[in-house]
């Protein structure tokens, strides 16, 4: 079975309930049905809830969720099935009569859903039968229903009136106690402005300011509640504080009037003094008028308009008059100067207070003005002498200038004289040219004097005593267009000579162009000679492929860089020792020579720079080699010694057949061949490997080195412990070995068959404590890895030649760098560090100590892999 919904006349709600619905689920004994499409992604449940949450909530509902706060219908009756008509939309309103649910049989269901609807429907005829349904005790609680819901109604109504009655009474309350308030606020307010006023109250106000604060607060006070009192105390302090500070300001105004009366006194008798020391200055200053009056009498015939020429001697003569009347005016004014720098205080009063009467403030005024005037005529004085010696000593100097004009003019004429040697006045052409050899060394061609006497005689067959100067003028024009005839004809051989030097220069410079293009050639030599040592092709190169074409690289290198070097120096030569007119010329063509040449130094530095990294490669790949070899020949030689049951020192000392006392190659090749390896019949790999082991070239091993060779070591990689025995069962732990740590092999490795593990016989190169170590659990845990005694720079540290760190350094390693340990950890005392001598495995196979970790655990090096 299932419902069917239909009518509503609310729009939204209406929307929602409409359709079909079948049975879903159950709910307090009742079917729950679900419409058969959600609406906006929501379920749409028709359920019943009993009273338990009370009667209100008990009966029929439309939601979205059983029990759920959002509703959309509502019908109170209790009925097993939802009831036809009677629904509430929504929920708290009126009875809509047009909603109408209908039970209908749905078709065409699955087996599942029939029979669970079956089972419902079984549930509830179970229910109906167990119950009979008595309709007068249903109508009979309806009837108590309605009766109680009217008594509840009734109840609210009361509660209602009662509530509203009660707030009728708080808001008259409320309303009376804020018209209480504002009264108490304005009575405040008025009183604390009075209050205020008498804090302004001056000496002629006090007395009516306080007779209207004491009315005002006799009225406003029994209005401000518990305010009162304080304002009260307030207006009496406030009184009698204004009283107070009225008296003070009483007394105050008595002694400034006393202050400014003592104060004109002051001025009165300071203006008295005033103008008695201006009458002493007036008469100093009318003193220095009288003595300036004096110069300008004395200077007069020299500065006057209309005054007449003088003689040299005259003008001296005044000169010296003026000086020594100036020297008199200057004393006088400096003795009216020194009167008033003497009595600035009395002749300049200062400024009077501005509470002193008006005749005294005039008579300070014009102390200071007076002083102002006579200061002026005084600065006037001053620059009168000034102005006067100046004008005389210009008018001497004219007098100076017109008796050397006088000498010269007359020493022209007596010039004249010397080469007029007919005395006729007249200076003809044998006697200018006389006079242009005598007196400027150059002689005066014919033509030229044809040219220049038509000029300076004016027809007058020679040259009179007034033309002299045009004369000597003319001669002067000569003697210059003969001087620029000599400069251009030294021009034009100069220009000659720079254009033959140019040539030679330009020349010069294509010699040099090329030498370049026979550089640039050896250029390309080295660049094909390089191509097979750069990348990939070089790692197809065995090292002595590299070693080869890197040698021929390095010395195409060389030829080509010699070329360069060479025609730098040509390019330096061609600016050396060269004529300032061909600098910039020589700088062109060097300019264009040196940028071609730039443009080699690149390609040669990067085939240096390749051939130098092949060449690493090279060494790389050696040291490779060497490395395993070295290892190869350590395992045979580690082997045999394990094989023997023989220690290091015994290792050393079988090494050694001629029993010499030092192992030499044919020592080595012996032991090597007896320990069954290989290299002791290969010449070229032995000697590799005794050139490596012999360090300083002595032809013999050192036992140090051989000892470095023969000794195996391990790094701790899993924490463990050395102990005392080889078993374990008998063995107790001495410490603790920490990862990294690193442990030299003494014996072993040796099997522990009671627990089937492998041990060795070590000491750590930390502190030296020896003991029994396992290098693999039963378990297969790995607590030893066998490792060379090779670190690698970390980060970049000096290399010193002692264990302080303080000492001299040998070089600085960089990072990457390989080292060969010498001696182990050893900690340095003043830094706290931990130090290792070390051997850098490079070309220069640099020895001396190196900081593995500093005192604050930075690791500058690392084990090698």
């Amino acid at each position: 079975s299932g419902l069917s919904v239909t009518g509503c006349q609310n729009a939204t709600v209406s929307g929602i309930v409409r359709g079909s619905y079948t049975a879903y689920t159950q709910n307090h004994s009742r079917i729950v049905y679900r419409r058969s499409e959600q609406v906006n992604g929501l379920d749409v449940l028709v359920y019943f809830w009993d009273d338990r949450d009370g009667p209100n909530f008990c009966g029929w509902w439309f939601g979205p969720k059983v029990g759920g706060d959002q509703v959309w219908a509502y019908s109170p009756e209790r009925s097993q099935a939802p009831p036809m008509t009677g629904w509430k939309v929504p929920y708290d309103g009126p009875v809509d009569p047009t909603f109408v649910v209908q039970q209908t049989v749905v078709q065409g269901q699955s087996p599942q859903v029939q029979q669970q609807q079956q089972q419902l429907l079984q549930q509830q005829q179970q229910q109906q039968q167990t119950q009979s349904f008595d309709w007068q005790a249903y109508y009979k609680r309806q009837e108590e229903e309605r009766l109680r819901q009217q008594q509840q109604a009734l109840l609210q109504r009361q509660q209602l009136e009662q509530q509203q009655q009660r707030q009728q009474q708080e808001l008259l309350l409320k309303r009376q106690e804020d018209e209480r308030r504002q009264k108490e606020q304005l009575a405040t307010v008025m009183a604390r402005k009075v209050i205020q006023n008498i804090r302004a109250a001056m000496p002629e106000t006090f007395d009516e300011l306080r007779k209207q604060a004491e009315e005002s607060l006799s009225q406003h006070l029994p209005l401000c509640g518990a305010l009162a009192e304080s304002l009260r105390k307030e207006a009496i302090e406030q009184i009698e504080a204004a009283r107070q500070r009225c008296e003070a300001i009483k007394e105050q105004r008595l002694k400034e009037e006393t202050r400014r009366q003592e104060e004109e006194r002051l001025r009165q008798e300071q203006a008295a003094t005033s103008r008695q020391l201006l009458g002493e200055l007036s008469k100093l200053v009318e003193t220095s008028e009288s003595c300036v009056a004096r110069v300008q009498e004395i200077a007069a015939p020299a500065v006057g308009s209309d005054s007449p020429a003088l003689t040299h001697e005259q003008a001296q003569t005044i000169v010296k008059e003026v000086t020594a009347a100036s020297v008199e005016t200057r004393t006088a004014c400096s003795a009216a100067l020194e009167f008033v720098l003497g009595n600035r205080q009395q002749l300049e009063p200062g400024a009077p207070a501005p509470t002193v009467s008006e005749e005294v403030r005039k008579l300070v005024t014009d102390c200071r003005d007076d002083l102002v005037k006579m200061q002026q005529r005084l600065k006037v004085c001053l620059g009168s002498v000034v102005s006067t010696m100046a004008a005389c000593k210009v008018a001497a100097e004219k007098a100076a200038k017109r008796a050397s004009a006088n000498r010269r003019f007359q020493k022209r004429a007596a010039l004249f004289d010397k080469y007029d040697a007919d005395g006729d006045g007249l200076l003809n052409g044998k006697e200018i040219a006389q006079y242009a050899k005598g007196e400027f060394g150059f002689a005066v061609t014919q033509e030229a004097l044809a040219k220049i006497l038509p000029h300076v005689s004016k027809g007058a067959g020679g040259v009179p005593k007034d033309k002299f100067q045009a004369l000597i003028m003319a001669l002067g024009i000569l003697r210059e267009e003969q001087a620029c005839q000599m400069r251009r004809r030294q021009a034009e051989a100069r220009r000659k000579l720079v254009e033959e030097k140019k040539a030679a220069l330009v020349a010069d410079a294509g010699k040099v162009a090329d030498a370049v293009q026979e550089a640039e050639v050896e250029v390309k030599k080295a660049e094909e000679a390089v191509k097979p040592l750069m990348p990939p092709e070089v790692e197809t190169l065995i090292a002595s492929q590299i070693g080869g074409a890197a040698a021929k690289s390095k010395e195409l290198c060389e030829v080509a860089r010699k070329e360069l070097a060479d025609v730098r120096r040509q390019i330096e030569a061609l600016s050396a020792d060269i004529e300032a007119e061909l600098a910039q010329v020589a700088q062109l063509e060097s300019r264009k020579l040196e940028i071609k040449l730039e443009m080699l130094e690149p390609r040669l530095a990067k085939v240096e720079s390749t051939t130098t990294a092949a060449l690493a490669h090279q060494r790389k790949m050696e040291q490779l080699e060497l490395d395993k070899m070295i290892t190869e020949v350590a395992k045979a030689v580690k082997a045999f010694g394990t094989e023997k049951r023989i220690s290091q020192e015994e290792l050393v000392v079988a090494m050694d057949k001629d029993k010499d006392g030092v192992v030499n190659k044919d020592d080595l090749r012996s032991f090597l061949a007896e320990c069954g390896s290989p290299f002791g019949t290969d010449a070229e790999k032995l000697d590799r490997l005794f050139a490596s082991l012999d360090g300083e070239g002595k032809g013999v091993i050192a036992k140090d080195a051989l000892l470095r060779f023969v000794r195996v070591y391990h790094r701790v990689v899993n924490e463990t412990v050395i102990s005392t025995e080889r078993s374990i069962k008998d063995s107790k732990t001495i410490r603790r070995l920490e990862v990294d740590e690193i442990v030299e092999v003494l014996e072993g490795p040796l099997k522990d068959e009671s627990v089937d593990i492998s041990r060795i016989h070590g000491r750590s190169v930390v502190d030296g404590t020896a003991g029994w170590i396992t290098v693999v659990g039963n378990n297969g845990t790995t607590f030893l890895q066998e490792c060379a005694p090779v670190y690698t720079v970390a980060k970049e540290t000096p290399l010193t030649t002692s264990l302080e760190v303080s000492s001299d350094t040998v070089r600085l390693l960089r990072e990457g760098e390989s080292l060969e340990v010498l001696e182990w950890d050893k900690r340095e005392e003043s830094s706290g560090s931990m130090r290792l001598k070390v051997k850098a495995r490079s070309d220069d196979g640099a020895v001396g100590w190196v900081t593995k970790v500093s005192a604050d655990d930075v690791p500058f090096l690392k084990l090698a892999a």
